[in-house]
């Protein structure tokens, strides 16, 4: 080979060589612009979690008019209930309220007049008692007329019935109604003791 065709060779073995790595210089240099893309990320769902139980939260779903509506007028025959319940409490609360105070009039009436009896009986003194139980009744009539209703009433029935009643039908009319009232009034409760019984027939 001559020196000329030497010289040729070498030149175009360099510019295939500069050519070469032109290239390869250029392909690197894209593939670092370029990096691969990431594969894709599916789309996530924010979840709202409950700070008392911990678990997640439901998305409720908006309701329709339909149901609105049925909520709303559910809503209004509940509190409609409610407040026709409170009522009836309270009526029936007032309604007890009339008993327990008609009860504990009842009860303050009965023990006045149990009092009032025991002392009706006990002022009767027994030294009194057997000075008009040994007179007749003729005598000891017009005397416990003078005495008053209540005295007289407080004497007799302290008597036996019979000895009673004789007195009071020596009595005036009006005396002896008067006095056999009294003597119910004060020994009996709505219903009359025997002895009153007695004593208030005696008269008649």
């Amino acid at each position: 080979m001559t020196g000329r065709s030497s010289l040729r060779f070498l030149h175009a073995l360099a510019l295939g060589v500069t050519a070469l790595a032109l290239s390869a210089g250029t392909a690197l240099a894209a593939g670092a612009a370029a990096p691969k893309a990431p594969p894709p990320i599916p789309p996530q769902e924010v979840r709202i979690v409950d700070e008392g139980t911990g678990e997640p939260k439901v998305d409720e779903k908006p309701l329709s008019e339909v149901e609105n509506y049925c909520l709303n007028i559910a809503d209004k025959a509940q509190d409609a209930r409610h407040a026709l319940q409170t009522k009836e409490l309270k009526s029936l609360e007032s309604q007890i309220g009339e008993k327990i105070t008609e009860l504990e009039t009842r009860r303050a009436e009965y023990q006045k007049w149990t009092e009032e009896r025991k002392a009706f009986l006990e002022d009767a003194s027994s030294v009194v008692v057997d000075i008009y139980s040994s007179m007749k009744a003729d005598a000891a009539a017009p005397q416990l007329a003078q005495l008053g209703h209540e005295n007289a009433a407080m004497i007799l029935v302290r008597l036996k019935p019979r000895q009673a009643s004789s007195v009071l039908s020596e009595m005036s009319p009006e005396d002896a109604a008067a006095i056999a009232k009294l003597i119910v009034e004060k020994t009996s409760n709505d219903t009359k003791t025997e002895d009153a019984t007695t004593v208030a027939q005696g008269q008649s």
